[in-house]
């Protein structure tokens, strides 16, 4: 009944699939969450006094206790001022050409920075305030599919409606005509106005979504709460593997049956040797003691019948096929394919069929 899957008759082709995801201020508790990140010097920081951000619930204890900050929410404190280098160090520093470390080289090295390297396409500049949104690996898979960025942010006086380009760069889509042409230039040419500009980046393979612009309406975006708070919707991405296996019964073969109803008064057709398990799936042995509570042992083993019934033997028997089943080669059984309805498996005619799975 078993036969080889020649190599070439085996298939594996991956796909993307996106999942669209939806996520407001309130799910921090998610971990979906947005920090604000401020310039300034780090010299003898202090965390009593510096500015934060808390997340979670308010742990009364922890203060009570003269406990670090750190530990009055369940979520966590996050320091402006750290969360503004941590930024910097990672996707800016070597992008932009205003460094903002002591030591930098003071030139535009886009490759030494996290992200799109190309200026032409992506641009990044980060001044002294800066704010953003951070989403955990669980809900962006490999990455967040570019061009699939929408935020709303109803912090300031007017509603935003805020997206990404596919090249990492954040517009104000109210001004998205006057930005595609000042893209088109490269970033080079001066935009109509600053809302025409890049005013912010999306970091697709790490999920973090940050707000640069420091214009009036700009700053502080994210950041709000309640009825001033925002709405992201993005796509994630993931792979999927298709495998396909082209499954081919060449004429006279597999016209067998181990289906039980084709044994001589359903006997069955399985051997089942001394020993296996589990044993009490087995028929019950001769020795019961009799009456309709009687009690006995079960057989330890169990040998498949000789016999078959009459029609088994006609000329014109010939087996349905229902299952198909793939196998490693230890012999265990992997998957198991089923067709929509029997098919007949004519003894004259070679069969092929394809058994199609993700992964």
């Amino acid at each position: 009944m078993l036969r080889d899957v020649h190599p070439q008759d085996v298939s594996v082709e991956p796909f993307k699939t996106f999942k669209r995801f939806t996520f407001t201020n309130t799910d921090s508790g998610s971990g979906i969450y947005a920090l604000n990140a401020q310039s300034g010097s780090l010299f003898n920081f202090m965390t009593g006094s510096a500015a934060s951000r808390s997340l979670g619930q308010f742990n009364e204890d922890s203060k009570s206790l003269d406990k670090p900050k750190s530990t009055w929410y369940s979520t966590g404190t996050f320091y402006d001022k750290p969360v503004y280098y941590t930024l910097n160090n990672i996707y800016y520093e070597r992008f932009s050409n205003r460094p903002k470390m002591k030591h930098s080289s003071n030139k535009v090295e886009p490759f030494l920075s996290y992200g799109p390297s190309n200026p032409n396409i992506n641009f990044r500049e980060l001044h002294g305030d800066a704010s953003l949104i951070s989403v955990p690996q669980q809900f962006f898979g490999e990455g967040i599919k570019p061009n699939s960025v929408k935020v709303i942010d109803d912090a300031g006086s007017i509603s935003l409606d805020i997206r990404d380009d596919g090249d990492g760069n954040l517009y104000d889509y109210a001004f998205s005509s006057s930005y595609a042409a000042y893209k088109s230039g490269s970033f080079q040419a001066t935009p109509a106005n600053s809302s025409s500009a890049v005013i912010g980046n999306v970091f697709y393979n790490t999920g973090t979504i940050v707000m640069t612009s420091t214009g009036s309406k700009y700053l502080g975006a994210f950041l709000g709460t309640g009825t001033d708070g925002f709405s992201l919707d993005y796509r994630s991405t993931h792979t999927i593997y298709q495998h396909e296996y082209i499954v081919t019964s060449r004429a006279g073969q597999h016209n067998s049956t181990m289906n039980v109803s084709a044994t001589f008064e359903r006997s069955g057709s399985t051997t089942i040797r001394e020993g296996a398990t589990p044993f009490h799936l087995f028929p019950p042995g001769d020795n019961p003691s009799g009456g309709k509570n009687s009690t006995g042992s079960f057989a330890s083993f169990y040998n498949a019948t000789q016999f078959y019934e009459p029609f088994v033997s006609h000329s014109e028997f010939s087996p349905y096929i229902t299952t198909i089943g793939l196998y490693n080669d230890a012999g265990e059984l992997l998957v198991v394919g089923r067709t929509s309805k029997p098919i007949k498996n004519d003894p004259e005619l070679a069969m092929s069929f394809v058994v199609r799975f993700d992964v």
